[in-house]
């Protein structure tokens, strides 16, 4: 067996392969292009394994090392520094050391949903991304409004407030509406490929929690993955970072912020859901959880223990795949 580690780059990638008794038996550098990806894996043999770091621009490679029959790890590249310069002593992360983390199954490895999955999280995050941009257009709009001191009651984003909008004949203005439009229309064409998705069983399940409608459940669906890979609700809330960090002096033990550490998309939708849970469910356990929270500790921190709280929910209805009333009534 043999051991390649890649060092991915955007235009290129750096190999160094390992024989069974850790030697260097190749060592170079290809085009990161398909033909010559399929090129190189051609070299290898049914047995050898591969690792890479997990970057943006990883799946490609790593759907064609997959597709040839290889083993292939992606690893934590923030927990392959920390190995690499306690174990071999160079803060250099290359080729040569994901190859030698590979061989001694030191690699901590990042988790790689399925094909489907992973193209649903980048349909959603692309969504995400021009809402973003989306709000950005219409905050400069709100701006050049009060540059001219122009007041409008209600939501000027309306059919009658864009002609309004319109008729003020003002150039940045009109930049601003043609822009979002367009974005506006990509989004929505977007919304229309995400009803595909809408048969699947988890995401059904997710939507039966009031505050979840189909973007939200999609969203919820494609950061977690499979469910089966938490052994229990509280390393769903930490793999989210919606668990605080701990410090120990002596026998004092210190509950600080959140970690922060995961997915970012999660917990940013957690939350956003919370808030309309609160809004359409107002008598519901978590609706009751957060009020009681939110005299002890301040709304913000009872929003942070209430999307944990959500979370282990969501957990039990994809650990048990039963509905929200079910769970809740329980």
């Amino acid at each position: 067996m043999n051991y390649v580690g890649l060092d991915i780059h955007t235009k290129n990638i750096v190999y160094t392969v390992l024989s069974e008794d850790g030697n260097v038996i190749m060592r170079g550098k290809i085009e990161n292009s398909e033909e010559e990806i399929y090129e190189f894996l051609d070299r290898f043999e049914r047995g050898d394994s591969f690792v890479m770091e997990s970057t943006g621009f990883y799946e490609p490679i790593y759907d064609a090392i997959e597709s040839k029959g290889f083993k292939v790890k992606l690893a934590n590249p923030l927990k392959v520094r920390l190995i690499a310069e306690s174990r071999i002593k160079n803060d250099k992360i290359d080729s040569e050391i994901l190859a030698k983390l590979l061989k001694n199954n030191w690699v901590p490895e990042s988790y790689v949903p399925v094909k489907n999955i992973r193209e649903i999280r980048k349909i959603v995050r692309t969504r995400i991304s021009l809402k973003r941009v989306s709000t950005g257009f219409k905050n400069r709009i709100y701006m050049e409004l009060r540059r001219l001191k122009i007041e409008y009651d209600g939501n000027i984003f309306t059919s009658n407030g864009r002609y309004i909008l319109r008729s003020l004949n003002n150039f940045r203005i009109n930049i601003y509406l043609r822009s979002l439009e367009e974005i506006e229309k990509e989004i929505k064409t977007i919304d229309n490929e995400l009803l595909k998705y809408s048969d699947i069983e988890e995401v059904k399940l997710l939507m039966t929690i009031p505050g979840i409608g189909l973007l939200s459940a999609l969203i919820i669906y494609s950061e977690i993955g499979d469910i089966k890979r938490f052994s229990n609700s509280r390393k769903l809330v930490s793999y989210a970072g919606l668990n605080p960090t701990t410090r120990q002096s002596s026998d004092v033990i210190h509950h600080g912020h959140i970690t922060r550490q995961g997915s970012p998309y999660l917990r940013w939708i957690l939350t956003e859901c919370l808030h309309i849970h609160l809004m359409s469910d107002s008598h519901s356990n978590l609706s009751n959880y957060y009020r009681r929270m939110a005299r002890r500790i301040g709304k913000k921190k009872a929003i942070i223990a209430s999307a944990s709280k959500l979370l282990k929910i969501i957990y039990w209805i994809l650990k048990e795949k039963r509905p929200y009333m079910e769970i809740h009534a329980q």
